[in-house]
């Protein structure tokens, strides 16, 4: 389903890939930071892996979140190609979508259920709260679940006349 063509960008859209380009950047940075400080000035950093890993983290859920976006997540496609179009085009434009919800949903609830848990949970180097780690976990859900919703409207708003 392509949905670039006349879409009014919401200022927030890319928020998301480029908060991920920022981490994966950050990430690289202090990797070879922490590289050259081991390995040439024989004084290893325990902070830097720690924040890598956190970067990490925070890279994937707001990639996966881009990627819901530009609707290029990783999908089986076998089943589509069996039924006939008008069957797969509601499938991609609403089934899936729906699908999508519900998994979000769960996503959501169990990561706000998260936080309190690992609230008191605390990095060793830098003693950073858990909590601030996982957080993106219902973040990026919201960023998903805001996508899919806009695809099921594209979908009805292109559909309307047929």
């Amino acid at each position: 389903m392509n949905m670039s063509i006349n879409k009014k960008k919401f200022w927030l859209s890319d928020i998301d890939e480029i908060l991920a380009s920022f981490f994966l950047a950050l990430i690289v940075l202090l990797s070879g930071y922490g590289v050259v400080m081991r390995y040439f000035l024989n004084t290893p950093s325990a902070w830097v892996e720690e924040i890598c890993v956190v970067f990490f983290i925070w890279f994937t859920f707001l990639a996966s979140s881009a990627l819901c976006k530009n609707n290029e997540l990783i999908r089986i496609d076998y089943l589509l190609t069996k039924v006939p179009a008008k069957v797969a085009n509601f499938f991609d434009g609403v089934i899936q979508p729906l699908i999508m919800i519900f998994c979000l949903t769960f996503m959501i609830y169990l990561g706000f259920k998260l936080l309190p848990m690992t609230k008191m949970r605390f990095t060793p180097a830098l003693q950073f709260s858990y909590m601030y780690i996982y957080a993106i976990i219902p973040i990026s859900a919201l960023f998903m679940l805001y996508y899919e919703l806009r695809k099921i409207v594209y979908y009805f708003k292109m559909n309307k006349g047929a």
